[in-house]
């Protein structure tokens, strides 16, 4: 495979990983994935259970959303910084990334593991790319 070949192949993981970032966090944030189970006690001594969907913003407030953003915005370093031609900063911004993505699949599911294993795969292949 050229060099020339082998960049556009980074490239477009890259971008892929950036849209899936985006996709991603979107996804989390707007389909309701939490659950909520209230039990309350009635007059005859019972108890009543009611489980309800919660949306991420009802779970984790203002700092969850930052942290889709940041989540955003990491996945779109490597991609920033390889168009500019700074190597060092596309893979640092891909290293973090793919780190956090997999703490955040402790927490958040493995919504951004496509994403990180794009990243991955993107980070190997750059390794062996000239720009």
């Amino acid at each position: 495979m050229k060099n020339s070949r082998l960049s556009q192949v980074v490239h477009a993981l890259f971008t892929f990983a950036a849209i899936w970032g985006l996709v991603a966090g979107l996804t989390i944030f707007f389909i309701p994935f939490g659950m909520s189970v209230t039990e309350t006690a009635t007059s005859s001594g019972s108890s009543e259970t009611t489980v309800a969907q919660v949306a991420f913003f009802e779970m984790q407030g203002w700092w969850g959303i930052w942290i889709l953003i940041a989540f955003a915005a990491l996945y779109y370093g490597p991609l920033h910084f390889y168009r500019r031609g700074s190597r060092a900063l596309a893979a640092l911004f891909a290293v973090v990334a793919i780190t956090l993505t997999l703490l955040a699949g402790f927490s958040i599911g493995p919504f951004y593991l496509p994403g990180g294993l794009t990243l991955l795969v993107g980070l190997v292949l750059f390794l062996f790319s000239t720009k």
